[in-house]
């Protein structure tokens, strides 16, 4: 997968709704950090460059934990108070190694989503290379509605996707974008796709995986758990 790929693994969060009083791309499932199950379906997979990105004072723990786990081959450095200050941070630490230019595409994805599958990734690269800007979504299950304490308005269920990463996309096309706006519209622009959809560039959808989900609440370690017992089971019934 060389020829200028880059993935960029997101791990800003703080955790407040997991309530484990870490941050939850910290918190073990099946003996290792979530963060560290999800840079093993990176690793192998020959990106130029694997950025995981931090807040500024975990920088030195975040290097601890990637050598206690013998992982190499992947760069910490700090993100921004936004998803997309990260994202622009990680490209200007692109410019400064002389990594970056035209051709350059971004794979980003959340540090807590550890079960991304590689189709995924891959169509991902492909879908950016042959037509543009894309991410990964699911079609709801669930109705949608519209309301605060009572309901305004009901969405067609079958015209509603469910977003995920990773999202992906040109490097200097969102540098050049998120750089021209105010203050006021990058308030507006909480994604990479809601940033392109502003500009009026098309946004791709490749289809994402049911257990791709974010871990976000105490009850998704659970599943993570248990995932991860039958991805082990399975390994072995099929040896």
């Amino acid at each position: 997968m060389k020829n200028n790929v880059v993935a960029v693994i997101a791990a800003g969060g703080r955790g407040v709704r997991m309530g484990a009083g870490i941050p939850k791309q910290y918190i073990k499932i099946g003996g290792k950090p979530v963060v560290i199950h999800t840079l093993l379906k990176f690793l192998p997979l020959g990106f130029d460059s694997i950025l995981l990105l931090v807040p500024n004072e975990s920088v030195p723990f975040a290097k601890r934990m990637l050598r206690e786990y013998s992982i190499s081959g992947v760069d910490v450095i700090a993100g921004g108070k936004t998803r997309n200050d990260t994202i622009l941070n990680a490209v200007s630490f692109l410019r400064q190694r002389d990594e970056l230019d035209e051709s350059t595409i971004l794979v980003t994805h959340d540090s807590v989503r550890p079960f991304v599958s590689e189709k995924t990734i891959l169509d991902s690269v492909k879908t950016c290379r042959e037509k543009g800007i894309c991410t990964a979504a699911i079609k709801a299950t669930d109705t949608i509605i519209r309301g605060n304490a009572r309901v305004t308005e009901h969405f067609d269920r079958s015209e509603m996707l469910q977003v995920q990463t990773p999202q992906t996309f040109n490097a200097m096309r969102f540098e050049s974008l998120y750089t021209s706006l105010d203050e006021s519209r990058k308030l507006l622009a909480t994604d990479c796709t809601r940033l392109f959809s502003l500009a009026g560039d098309n946004v791709y959808i490749i289809e994402g995986d049911k257990e791709n989900i974010k871990l976000t609440y105490e009850s998704d370690l659970a599943f993570a758990e248990g995932y991860l017992m039958y991805l082990n089971g399975s390994h072995k019934h099929t040896n």
